[in-house]
């Protein structure tokens, strides 16, 4: 079976994916921006006509109302526009983050399995959770802000060619540095900084989630010392890139205020001329006009004001979007063809599960044969690689050795058919933050309330069913903080007996409970409903499962 290699990850796939919703944002976004600069060019435009019209005399017939009119409805403009585009706009960005976790999601399937659980590391999730806030970062930082300023810069220019066409030209050349020639020379001045400031900050996180873990043991050790001065020296780096990305800021922020500076002294210079030791404006230019201009350059240089922010959003987002791009995995072709509709034979040989490199080569490797009926007890010393052999047959780590199912080899790491039909209950209990029925049902979709309530209460949670208020829709908190440890480990058993598999991969299901509830478990799996046709089990605690078990020992 071929697996098509997922598409990469693009600013242009970004946008795409909602064009409509960017189309909107932008567009109020663009109406609140150009109703910002019109503001200031009619409100100067009044301001001057109205002068001249009380100098001239003609005070009482100068239409007030019009002008008015325009800059309150300039003013509503505005102001309306920017609470619309923040709310389109987060709506955009909310839609796209679901794109990404998606598109993140989509990688982690097409990713082989013996490669999964390296995704599966705390620091590489809290990576991807930063670069997924990192890259939707771009369009309300990046692109808006520059798209605003074109469109600005745009209608300014319109305006100076009313006002003098000779007027343009310093214009065009003042949009052309502040959108083209500032943003590229910040971005090659801190693409450095920006990227160091993004490998910091991961390690920064990873190190506090560290510490955080091993607070107690550091301090009783004496070690808090050694390990806080390597968070001080991580510290100092990141305030280093943190002072220079400033430096840069303040810099362009300084040279395009000068810029704005130098156009007004330009656009001033083009229209008066000296006129017997006098300035007086040039012919056919109109100093209502002209004020006009001069307030919406002042209004245009605020606006494009947060381009001098944007390169280090533009930075961090090619950054994040580069590393989300590595989660891609290179198209393969699966080998196996074989498929299995029932699983009536396992046979294992010279088996090990690899948690990583680092395990010892020596280890003895299992060797069974498991029929339909039987049952598999792997015991072994601490250490030994009980755990990472169940965890190798459930597929989730990658494994030396061979694997027969019904007589054929396959590999387990890529077939699908193998993961289908096993059920696995790791050692530590995962509980979500969802409904208790919801916990349940990851094993049987389509399994009714009944069947919940049965499947619990054979495992002796039935009259804890019955004294929650909400029943089968308690919600569960977060990695089960809400409930004990016994109780969160028969919820999970619950779902993998639900899941009704041929084969059970059991990893010391019995931890945590007590005598009562250990023999309750035993039962469950001999009620003809829930008993796999093949059980392999870890455990450290005798049952009355061992009496009909193989024993199996791995060191």
């Amino acid at each position: 079976m071929s697996k098509r290699k997922p598409q990469s990850l693009t600013f242009k796939s970004l946008l795409l994916s909602n064009p409509a919703g960017l189309g909107v944002a932008l567009l109020i976004g663009a109406i609140s921006c150009l109703a910002g600069i019109a503001l200031l060019a009619i409100s100067g435009w009044f301001l001057s006509a109205a002068g001249l019209a009380s100098v001239l005399g003609t005070a009482l017939v100068f239409n007030y109302f019009t002008p008015g009119a325009l800059i309150r409805l300039m003013a509503i403009l505005r102001t309306a526009g920017r609470y619309g585009e923040q709310v389109m706009a987060h709506d955009f960005l909310l839609g796209l983050l679901r794109s990404l976790r998606l598109w993140v999601w989509d990688q982690r399937v097409a990713t082989p399995m013996q490669q999964l659980h390296q995704q599966t590391h705390g620091d590489l999730l809290q990576r991807i959770v930063g670069d997924l806030d990192q890259v939707i970062k771009w369009p309300l930082a990046v692109l808006m802000p520059w798209l605003y300023g074109l469109l600005a810069c745009a209608g300014v220019m319109g305006l100076a060619a009313w006002v003098a066409p000779q007027l343009v030209w310093p214009v065009l050349l003042y949009s052309v540095l502040q959108l083209v020639f500032l943003p590229w020379l910040a971005q090659r001045l801190a693409a450095r900084a920006v990227y160091s400031m993004q490998v910091l900050a991961t390690l920064r996180r990873g190190r506090f989630m560290g510490l955080f873990q091993a607070l107690i043991t550091l301090t009783i050790r004496g070690n808090w010392q050694s390990y806080s001065a390597r968070l001080d020296m991580l510290d100092q780096r990141q305030k280093q890139a943190q002072q220079r990305l400033q430096k840069v800021s303040s810099s362009i922020k300084l040279v395009s205020q000068l810029l704005t500076f130098l156009l007004l002294v330009a656009v001033i210079a083009s229209v008066v001329k000296f006129d017997q030791a006098a300035l007086v404006l040039r012919e056919a230019i109109a100093a209502p006009w002209l004020v006009a201009l001069l307030l919406s350059i002042l209004g245009l240089n605020e606006v494009l004001q947060p381009l001098a922010q944007s390169f280090i959003a533009q930075g961090q987002s090619k950054v994040g979007l580069k590393r989300l791009n590595q989660l891609q995995q290179a198209p393969t072709v699966s080998s196996n063809v074989v498929g299995i509709s029932s699983i009536e034979q396992l046979q294992v040989t010279d088996f090990i599960g690899r948690y990583s490199s680092l395990q010892r080569a020596a280890q003895q490797r299992a060797k069974f044969v498991i029929s339909t009926g039987q049952s598999v007890r792997i015991t072994g010393p601490s250490g030994a690689g009980k755990s990472a052999c169940l965890a190798a047959l459930a597929g989730d780590i990658p494994y030396l050795g061979q694997v027969l199912v019904n007589g054929q080899s396959i590999n387990i790491n890529d077939h699908n058919g193998w993961c289908q039909r096993i059920a696995y209950l790791p050692q530590q209990a995962v509980i979500f933050q969802q409904s208790l029925a919801a916990n349940l049902r990851l094993g049987d979709p389509d399994a009714s309330d009944e069947q919940l309530r049965h499947v619990l209460a054979i495992l002796g949670l039935g009259e804890w069913l019955q004294a929650l208020p909400q029943g089968l829709n308690t919600l569960l908190g977060a990695q089960g903080r809400d409930v004990s440890g016994g109780q969160a480990r028969r919820i999970a058993l619950a779902r993998v007996l639900l899941r009704q598999s041929d084969v059970l991969l059991l990893d010391e299901p019995f931890d945590g409970l007590d005598k009562v509830s250990i023999a309750r478990v035993c039962e469950a799996l001999d009620q003809p409903e829930f008993r796999p046709k093949l059980l392999l089990y870890v455990s450290h605690v005798a049952t009355a499962l061992d009496q009909r078990a193989k024993a199996v020992t791995v060191q």
